[in-house]
């Protein structure tokens, strides 16, 4: 690679979903993940659409892309937006997007939504990206602690994503690299199930950059695989940066236009930007999307909305006779605990089906009998 880059990128569609809507770029000096978002498959229109401006600065010299890169990602987004409202079922689809340009001894990050970019340097993990999310925000108003965000049920929802507005604001970082540092951007399919300490374990094992990108898609795999996987690594070579003092990192973090600051907030706040101006207009998404999860009960149900345990945004749609507890497999226990999205009724019948069937119980009532018998688990954006 150019500037003493070397670099690996893999995708996968993990083990429970049937399509992988995250799409990866690996070029010369630009390097971008995007996790799509949206049913049927608008998620994958989504990722696709707001990699082309971005792989098209992989024509442009390092430091010209570096300067252009958040406009590209604006692009990107005006791009999402404009599909989504020229065709009916492609409404609500939207994307993360994780972007950065290495120049001149420099990593220029553009960052919307919930993929990572992660340095690796030495003993140590920074992750150099800021989820938009919904807990990372609670996080910052000392409303949960980190350790708490890891596991809450929310941690799914997008506070900024791709496609939601014609505009958006996008989180722009510099950081100054060393000679030996790694990079990693991936979707949140390898971070959901992998803590920081266990990836720079991996990614600091062995120079072969190829095995080390598969054997995170593998553990992401063998811990249940519920979400698509994508990871880009990039290896930072003697010739692109002088060697630095590799203490404290003197990145920079700015906004391309003015953000939610980051300070303590009533939680009233919270709730009207989720069912004001969140992730993708969730008041007009709550009626058209679907999710398998458990009752109070604990009984397994079709629901009716997205899976957050915020009044309004989900509803009882068929109950079912099956309890959690008789579902075998404990992966698909944890998924339904966090609820499992479908993009139509039909399907979230069938996949309920599936598990009465696996259950010995049988059909219900309200179920229908002409679906299909092989669902698939599709777990939380």
């Amino acid at each position: 690679m150019s500037d003493g880059l070397r670099t690996a990128s893999s995708t996968d569609v993990g083990r429970v979903r049937d399509r992988n809507e995250d799409a990866i770029f690996c070029g010369e000096n630009v390097f971008a993940v995007a996790d799509g978002l949206g049913g049927h498959r608008a998620g994958e229109v989504a990722s696709s659409l707001a990699l082309e401006p971005i792989a098209a600065l992989d024509q442009a010299a390092p430091r010209e892309a570096a300067r252009r890169l958040a406009d590209a990602v604006k692009r990107s987004n005006l791009s999402v937006f404009e599909r989504s409202q020229g065709q009916d079922e492609l409404k609500g689809m939207g994307t993360t997007l994780t972007a950065v340009v290495v120049a001149e001894g420099t990593a220029h990050l553009a960052h919307v939504g919930d993929s990572r970019c992660y340095l690796i340097r030495g003993a140590g993990i920074t992750r150099i990206s800021r989820d938009h999310t919904l807990v990372a925000r609670m996080v910052d108003e000392g409303k949960l602690t980190p350790e708490q965000a890891e596991s809450h049920p929310q941690r799914s929802i997008l506070t900024r994503a791709l496609g939601a507005e014609p505009t958006v604001d996008v989180e722009e970082i510099r950081v100054p690299l060393v000679a030996g540092d790694r990079l990693l951007l991936c979707s949140d399919g390898l971070t959901g199930v992998v803590g920081d300490d266990e990836l720079h374990a991996i990614i600091s094992d062995g120079s072969d950059l190829d095995e080390i990108s598969q054997r995170l898609i593998d553990e992401a795999n063998e811990r249940g695989g519920h979400d698509n996987i994508s990871v880009v690594l990039v290896d930072v070579g003697g010739s692109i940066a002088q060697a630095r003092a590799a203490g404290r990192l003197p990145w920079r973090r700015r906004e391309s236009a003015r953000r939610f600051p980051v300070r303590p907030v009533t939680w009233a706040a919270a709730l009207a930007l989720i069912l004001g101006v969140g992730y993708l207009g969730v008041t007009s998404w709550v009626d058209r999307s679907y999710y398998v999860g458990v009752t109070e009960e604990g009984t397994v149900a079709i629901f009716r909305g997205i899976p957050a345990n915020v009044p309004g945004l989900s509803r009882l749609e068929e109950p079912t006779e099956l309890d959690v507890d008789e579902v075998s497999n404990p992966a698909v226990r944890r998924s339904l605990q966090e609820g499992v999205r479908q993009p139509t009724l039909g399907e979230a019948r069938a996949y309920v089906e599936q598990l009465l069937r696996d259950a010995g119980i049988g059909m219900t009532p309200e179920s229908d009998p002409t679906a299909s018998a092989s669902p698939s688990v599709r777990g939380s954006p």
